[in-house]
């Protein structure tokens, strides 16, 4: 008899802590998960516009498209990333501008304009000491 209540208490708890696990998995942002964000030095490579067409959502607009090219910390690419600004906005780039780049380390590679810097040393690979 003791065998069977405990048994059942264990199950009891065992169920409990997977609803609890899932529970919190829950309240995470689904965004990007701690840890496979990484930041780097890109440079502006080309800016267009203005450009008359359309957005994601299929609105139409006018906008300055921003692409920027930039490698990994471990030296992968270089990559692109494009952004597109409207054309009223405050928020300048030109040709050569260095910028932060926040990209996701995971397979497929997303990556996202985060800033304009003019104070890091070094851009793409590290040289050869």
């Amino acid at each position: 008899m003791t065998i069977v209540v405990l048994g059942g208490f264990g199950l009891v708890l065992v169920v409990a802590a997977f609803i609890v696990t899932e529970v919190l998995a829950g309240l995470r942002p689904s965004q990007i998960p701690t840890g496979t964000e990484e930041k780097t030095a890109g440079r502006v490579i080309r800016v267009r516009g203005p450009v008359r067409g359309q957005l994601q959502s299929g609105a139409p607009a006018i906008y300055t498209e921003v692409i920027v090219e930039y490698y990994t910390r471990r030296g992968e690419g270089p990559y692109e990333v494009a952004r597109k600004f409207p054309v009223g906005s405050r928020i300048t780039y030109a040709k050569g501008d260095r910028v932060i780049v926040a990209y996701d380390v995971r397979t497929p590679r997303r990556a996202r304009l985060a800033g304009r810097v003019s104070h890091w040393p070094a851009l793409g690979l590290p040289s050869a000491a």
